[in-house]
């Protein structure tokens, strides 16, 4: 049974691909998971195709880019050995009982759209890794930012209003806050280091359920 479902940002993994063995050590549980990653640096191919195609095109790059790195680490992680491509896949490579490494759906999907549909999907825990370790209060390089320890979706959509563009999906976007909203679903923003991700604390921010 899937417990876990990570949206891994895809800057993390191409920028650490020489520590794939500690991404393998870190989730080495033996708790069914599922792994949403990102386009990282492909994002570049993007830009490079943003005066020659139109905003479902660019998604179409984007995808592929998702699928590209989610291999990689499935390669690593000896998971379910293709990556899916519909939802119906997902289910089929769940069934297994093997952990499985996908990246996007659709067109308009961000990563976490696409985890926070997976985590609904399977009533699973959904967390959401990233270059920074939760929710601030402003830029967290700014030195008045403020680590938020538990927020609301009306909160977060406050914080990322508009944000929708491929390539763009900075923090968590409007359409993966309405899945989280709707199927009530646990999650949490964390820091998407190997290590921290071994933890059995995570120390990130907490997106309050509803009652």
């Amino acid at each position: 049974m899937v417990e876990k479902v990570y949206a891994l940002g895809g800057s993390i993994l191409t920028e650490n691909l020489d520590k794939l063995d500690q991404y393998k050590n870190a989730f080495s549980s033996e708790k069914q998971k599922i792994i949403v990653t990102g386009a990282g640096r492909l994002k570049e191919n993007i830009l490079a195709a943003e005066e020659y195609g139109n905003q479902t095109e660019l998604d179409l790059i984007g995808i592929e880019a998702t699928r590209l790195n989610a291999k990689t680490l499935a390669t690593a992680l000896n998971a379910y050995p293709e990556i899916p491509e519909t939802v119906k896949e997902v289910r089929k490579a769940a069934e297994t009982g093997k952990d499985t490494v996908m990246g996007g759906l659709v067109p308009g999907y961000s990563t976490d759209a696409v985890a926070a549909t997976v985590a609904e999907l399977f009533e699973a825990r959904l967390i959401i890794a990233t270059s920074v370790d939760g929710v601030y209060t402003e830029d967290p390089e700014e030195q008045e930012a403020e680590k938020i320890e538990e927020t609301t979706v009306s909160e977060l959509r406050e914080l990322t209003e508009g944000n929708k563009s491929a390539g763009t999906h900075d923090l968590i976007d409007s359409t993966a806050l309405d899945i989280i909203e709707r199927s009530n679903i646990r999650t949490e923003i964390v820091l998407g280091t190997p290590e921290n991700l071994k933890s059995s604390e995570l120390n990130g921010s907490r997106i309050l359920e509803k009652g």
